[in-house]
């Protein structure tokens, strides 16, 4: 019979062959670099560049794209700059409260300062050049017409700004608009003859307006209906005529009082609401440049 330890060599040396066998059958299989994980020696130049093309095969996270609300684009390096007259614009900013026309040139309304817009064409017409574009905040989505000495216009797009820099933007010639209107206010309370002049201003225009709405109402009809509105329309030309002359008065009586009474206009500087509005516009200014004039 076998003595204790040799039942113990037998089984010792028995798991020893099973267990090399099994190594140098299959340990092929899993490849040297996942071997070599298992080894204190280094990955050799060969096993090496298999581990890294077994690694480039493996599918990696996705990273994140960069956009522009996580990193600052100079808006010069965007091609974004104050549009010259001879430019055609890519978009725009209202800088203070101003007129704004439909397509037709009949006036549409007005709107305030800080309010953005895509310019479309440039366009030719008796109140000079103008600029086709479509308000991105107020109005309808329809195409209007904006003087080109109305607003600040700029070349390439808004879209390469961040958003912050857009909101700063609107922020700034918001500012501007409320001072300008402070301004006319001061005007307004000191002297006698301005608020005639606006009220002429207002009637003449209303007038027009409601001529060239009745042009466009007319062209639409025939026979005697089309006869009518044609008799209401010659009555508001000449009612124009009247009311363009009240205007032209009111206006030099304005002006004689403005000239006359230089010193005694009111320093817009010396205003409270208007010295905190700069101080922020100045603030504003800083992270705004090439845009903020």
């Amino acid at each position: 019979m076998l003595s204790g330890m040799n039942i113990f060599w037998m089984i010792f040396f028995g798991t020893f062959v099973v267990g090399s066998v099994f190594i140098y059958a299959f340990a092929p299989k899993v490849g040297p670099g996942l071997v070599a994980r298992f080894r204190a020696e280094p990955l050799t130049h060969a096993e090496y560049q298999l581990e890294a093309v077994s690694d480039a095969n493996t599918p990696q996270p996705e990273q994140p794209l960069r956009t522009l609300e996580h990193e600052e684009v100079s808006p010069a390096l965007e091609g974004i700059f104050l549009a010259k007259a001879s430019e055609q614009p890519g978009w725009g900013i209202t800088s203070h409260r101003i007129s704004y026309y439909k397509a037709d040139g009949s006036y549409e309304g007005t709107v305030e300062g800080g309010i953005l817009f895509d310019c479309v064409n440039t366009v030719t017409s008796s109140k000079g050049s103008m600029i086709e574009c479509r308000f991105l905040e107020e109005g309808t989505g329809d195409l209007f017409l904006i003087g080109r000495r109305d607003a600040m216009f700029y070349t390439g797009t808004h879209k390469r700004l961040l958003r912050s820099k857009i909101q700063a933007l609107k922020d700034y010639y918001a500012l501007n608009g409320k001072i300008e209107t402070r301004k006319t206010e001061l005007l307004e309370k000191r002297s006698p003859h301005f608020t005639a002049a606006r009220a002429a201003y207002e009637a003449f225009l209303k007038n027009v307006q409601e001529a060239k709405q009745l042009e466009q109402t007319r062209d639409k009809l025939t026979g005697v209906k089309r006869m009518e509105l044609e008799d209401k329309l010659r009555e508001l030309k000449l009612k124009e005529v009247g009311l363009k002359k009240t205007l032209d008065e009111a206006n030099d009586k304005f002006a004689e009082w403005k000239k006359t009474h230089a010193a005694d206009l009111p320093k817009p500087e010396d205003d409270t609401n208007i010295q905190e509005w700069m101080r922020e516009k100045q603030r504003l200014a800083a992270a705004l440049p090439g845009l903020a004039y």
